[in-house]
């Protein structure tokens, strides 16, 4: 039976809970940082220096990069904890229904998303649900096959709930375990009835298992809510209608992962547990839960994800990527008494998401792997297959047979969704059209080519590359490493490239470049073994194609400092031209190459992640060798700034950031970023993105993160804005904007990508008139914005550089 992949750690009530406090947590800390304020502004960016222009040498080892946010997010490895809700540069909202405008915007996919069980009904053959949790967190939603798998429709009800589990009754009936408890159907998952658990708010079910003997039992395995849930295991005799605690004495509450019954005697039952971030247990009851056995001995003491148990063989599978908690697959034919490995040498990954046996075949066993798809025996475990079906680069969450079925298979993956196969595994095909959940980071087209399309995707620790050569209408994941990817540009030749973001356990962080062939080539920056360079943005000179930026931070042992990475060799070597004070927690979060002819002059976007949400603007004018802080004008609160160049005056540059957490802000420069003034524009949501038409430099857009129309359009050069949504309803996180030529834009959000067509007419450019220097606030016709102050940009004096050492060579790993 399916048990909840790791990826689901932590109760989503709590999870909301402990978000709200972290709020006024942080609105309490800006009001008492006020008062030193200006004291931060003297040090701006900490002290920004630059580094000797000396080349890191690009290195031939095998590591990957990070991901935007605080180091107790990932590992040294970059490896994202589980079922936690990350929120990088631009965090998602939850998913609330948006007001409608202008636009016209329709979905150009790809299909994906994180898909945590995928499962065939047993009465109807055409009939196949799919549960989604994104980043095996809260506000996933339940999808709907009645053509066997081949297309989905989202069962609407349900959207906005992860779900986890599902289990299908010998009679067609259904259960799901979701965020809020257990929920049944009994009409083919149209609609679903919620079943009332009795244990308050923390009722996060990771399992759902149905008694094989016994049509009216069911188990049910609970989150433990950051140990504030210590009823993890509970059980209904009367299928749902009431249920009684059954946990084992645990010594402190653990999340309940996975459960199996006995299929001829149900009174024996046995539960997996999975800590948050280490820990795993199994216990073992024969009188139906009224007492318990630890048989946790003989086992790794990490995280347990799924349990299978036929009577006389249990085998057991779990791990967690991060912090290398590995544990594999594990059989025992006592009950728990004794335990043997099952997986052997051949694995090159120990984290067992959910274990299949053929009902037909017991020495048949099929594995879902965490980063490394299906792993398969024939033979009992004597012998192995790795990767089956060319699913090796997969995170693979869940594995079913059709019921009753030897050749037929159902696999969820995180980011791709659902795969199928009809040969016994030999081949797997996506199966995930109509399913639109895959999370974009970031979205590009070529400038030779409008039609070729390339967005970046990530999932808990996976992602890739999908491009499109026909406008989007059909997607290529390329063969790029199977890692979280940041950013997609178009070089100005037309050459594809992407930022990797970690792991570094599957591929080297930094740059990778598209070769003429598909092959993908990783270029750097590289500082060492583990995941120390974590990328976001990238630069290419229209003039000299040798010229790369890059911008982020560095990360673990590196430090968390903002960097600027310069390549002069087309990616050959990289010099770190940019980095924060020693200590600071900052990051760059745009770049922009001044169009003046010389790559002279240059600007970078930042901002602080320590939590004084102060940032800024930094400045070039010698083609990026130093860089210096240039945020006069600016206001203090200065969050996620991005930059777009105006298509009139090379001089031009305009900046959006979030001016408080309600609100959100445009701001301008004439004097290639010397100083900036408010364009008079200041919205009611935060900013996520601004976007400046490529020919017509009145014409502006920006998204809008924190509720309200996703995306927003100016004609009067930022003065005001309009909504401009129709289509993006119910867009989530509306993270980046490109334009594909002249007369279409291109959206990338947690939900896929968007496309509309700009049919208007395109005026003739006009002189950009310079605003004055305090916004003033200007409501978006939409809604009523939140009555504001008048923002007062505070001047700050700009920090003397200071020389740091050139980062040391690291020696190349062996092999």
């Amino acid at each position: 039976m399916k048990s909840t992949s790791s990826s689901n750690r932590f109760n989503s009530n709590s999870r909301l809970l402990l978000g709200f406090l972290g709020l006024l947590l942080s609105g309490c800390v800006l009001l008492a940082g006020l008062g030193v304020m200006s004291k931060t502004f003297a040090a701006r960016i900490g002290s920004p220096h630059a580094v000797p222009s000396a080349s890191l040498a690009l290195s031939s080892k095998n590591d990957v990069a990070s991901n935007p946010g605080p180091a107790h997010r990932l590992d040294e490895q970059g490896n994202r904890p589980a079922g936690m809700s990350f929120l990088p540069v631009h965090p998602r909202s939850t998913r609330a229904i948006r007001p409608a405008g202008n636009g016209d915007w329709f979905s150009l996919g790809p299909p994906g998303g994180d898909v945590f069980d995928a499962a065939a009904s047993t009465v109807d053959a055409n009939l196949v649900l799919a549960g989604l949790a994104p980043g095996g967190s809260f506000g996933g939603t339940l999808y709907r096959s009645t053509d066997a798998g081949n297309t989905w429709s989202q069962v609407v009800p349900l959207n906005g709930t992860s779900v986890f589990d599902i289990e299908f009754a010998t009679d067609g009936s259904a259960y799901i375990g979701t965020q809020d408890s257990v929920r049944r159907s009994t009409d083919g998952g149209i609609s679903w009835t919620l079943l009332n658990l009795g244990i308050g708010l923390n009722d996060q079910v990771f399992d759902v298992a149905l008694d094989p003997s016994n049509p009216l039992t069911v188990w049910a395995g609970i989150a433990d809510a950051s140990g504030a849930q210590p009823v993890n295991v509970m059980r209904s005799t009367d299928s749902g209608a009431t249920w009684s605690n059954r946990t084992p004495p645990l010594a402190t509450p653990i999340s309940c992962r996975g459960i199996a019954v006995d299929p001829s005697n149900s009174n024996t039952v046995i539960a997996v547990f999975g800590g948050d971030f280490g820990g795993g247990q199994v216990w073992t009851t024969t009188d139906g839960g009224d007492s318990w056995i630890d048989r946790s001995a003989g086992l790794p003491g990490n995280p347990l994800n799924a349990v299978v148990y036929d009577g006389t063989r249990l085998l057991v599978g779990g791990g967690l990527l991060f912090g290398s908690q590995l544990l594999g697959l594990y059989e025992s034919p006592d009950l728990g008494v004794t335990w043997t490995p099952l997986h052997d040498g051949t694995w090159p990954i120990l984290v067992v998401e959910d274990i299949a046996v053929d009902s037909n075949d017991a020495a048949r066993i099929f594995v879902a792997i965490d980063g490394g798809g299906v792993n398969r025996t024939t033979d009992g475990g004597a012998t192995w297959q790795i990767g089956i079906g060319d699913t090796q680069a997969l995170a693979g969450r869940s594995i079913r047979f059709r019921p009753g079925n030897s050749q037929e298979l159902f696999l969820g993956t995180s980011s791709l969704a659902v795969f199928h196969s009809t040969n016994g595994g030999d081949t797997f095909v996506q199966s995930s059209e109509g399913i639109s959940e895959l999370d974009l980071f970031s979205i590009d087209a070529n400038p030779l080519n409008p039609d070729e399309i390339a967005v970046a995707f990530q999932g808990q620790n996976n992602g890739g590359v999908l491009s499109s050569t026909d406008g989007g209408a059909a997607w290529h994941l390329e063969s790029a490493p199977p890692t979280r990817y940041s950013a997609v540009r178009f070089a100005p030749d037309g050459t594809l490239y992407a930022i990797s973001s970690g792991p570094s356990s599957v591929a080297q962080e930094g740059l990778y470049r598209r070769e003429n062939n598909g092959s993908w080539t990783p270029l750097g920056p590289d500082q060492g073994p583990l995941y120390e360079s974590d990328l976001n943005t990238m630069r290419f000179s229209l003039n000299n194609p040798n010229l790369i930026l890059l911008g982020g931070s560095d990360f673990g042992v590196a430090g968390f400092e903002a960097t600027i990475w310069r390549s002069t060799d087309a990616g050959g070597s990289w010099t770190k031209v940019f980095e924060s004070t020693a200590g600071t927690t900052e990051r760059v979060t745009d770049l922009e190459i001044l169009e003046d002819g010389t790559d002279q002059n240059m600007v970078a976007g930042w901002n602080s992640e320590s939590g004084d949400n102060i940032g800024g603007a930094l400045r070039s004018t010698d083609n990026g060798a130093t860089w210096f802080d240039s945020s006069s004008g600016l206001p203090a609160f200065f969050r996620g700034p991005r930059l777009c160049a105006s298509p009139a005056d090379p001089q031009t540059l305009l900046i959006s950031a979030w001016l408080s957490f309600q609100s959100g802000g445009l701001f301008r420069t004439t004097d290639a970023g010397a100083t900036w003034a408010s364009t008079g524009w200041t919205g009611n949501q935060t900013v996520g993105d601004v976007a400046c038409h490529p020919i017509n430099d009145q014409m502006l857009f920006v998204t809008q993160l924190s509720g309200g129309d996703a995306v927003l359009r100016s004609q009067d050069g930022g003065a005001t804005f309009t909504p401009f949504a129709n289509g993006l309803e119910n867009a989530v996180a509306p993270r980046e904007l490109a334009f594909a030529g002249n007369s279409r834009l291109l959206l990338a959000s947690a939900k896929g990508s968007y496309g509309t067509d700009l049919t208007t007419a395109t005026p003739t450019p006009t002189p950009t008139v310079t605003p004055s220097a305090t916004p003033t606030p200007t409501a978006t016709p939409s809604s009523t914005p939140t009555p504001m102050g008048t923002v007062t940009p505070t001047p700050r004096p700009i920090p003397t550089p200071r020389p740091r050492p050139t980062p040391r060579p690291h020696p190349t790993p062996p092999g």
